[in-house]
């Protein structure tokens, strides 16, 4: 049985070269001896082509309703997560962040969600108004969340996942007319050391 869990074919893929140059950077920070993966939206892509193919151990993919699945599994023991969803990736996240076993994580997502609604001047979407304590309409947030969009992507990652600590964060813009409102980024977290827990050698 091959070692690659494949069962899904995705074929979207706006500004391949900037997807690809994240993956690779973030795998320069993960555990080089196994690349362990999960892919939480589609698999068999360009991205598995050109990067995991060629870099990952073991990889899968989530299965048919990616946030049922990802809610019903236990724990996940990969050390890298790849969530390139049509819209917002942060559900997702805030689940493999509550799951995920490894101490050190390498994440990369496209985020089609909080820039668009920024720059749409539209509602803020409830998710950020139960974790970050945002207001649902407020233009000035919308103004900071477009301009100073890694400020804010921080805040959204310390309130998704305080478990973690953010220890090198990579970002790329969309390019083009509406596409600039897309954002990819990668990130490296850390686990929060607890009272009583020694850190790893």
């Amino acid at each position: 049985m091959s070692k690659f869990n494949l069962k899904f074919q995705k074929h979207d893929n706006s500004h391949p070269c900037e997807k690809i140059a994240l993956r690779e950077w973030m795998l320069r920070y993960v555990s080089q001896a196994k690349v362990n993966v999960l892919d939480v939206y589609g698999g068999n892509g360009l991205m598995f082509e050109k990067v995991y193919k060629l870099k990952a151990e073991n990889y899968r993919v989530a299965e048919n309703d990616a946030l049922l699945w990802l809610h019903s599994q236990s724990e996940f023991v990969e050390n890298v997560f790849d969530i390139d969803p049509y819209a917002s990736p942060y559900e997702a996240l805030e689940i493999i962040c509550q799951k995920a076993t490894n101490r050190r994580i390498g994440v990369v997502c496209t985020d089609g969600t909080l820039r668009r609604v920024a720059m749409m001047r539209t509602r803020i979407p409830r998710f950020f108004q139960e974790r970050c304590g945002w207001p649902e309409r407020s233009l000035t947030l919308m103004a900071g969340i477009y301009h100073q969009y890694p400020r804010y992507l921080r805040h959204v990652l310390a309130c998704v996942s305080p478990q973690w600590e953010i220890e090198r964060l990579a970002i790329q813009y969309g390019k083009g007319t509406w596409k600039q409102a897309t954002v990819y980024f990668a990130v490296i977290l850390v686990k929060r050391l607890t009272p009583g827990t020694e850190a790893e050698s």
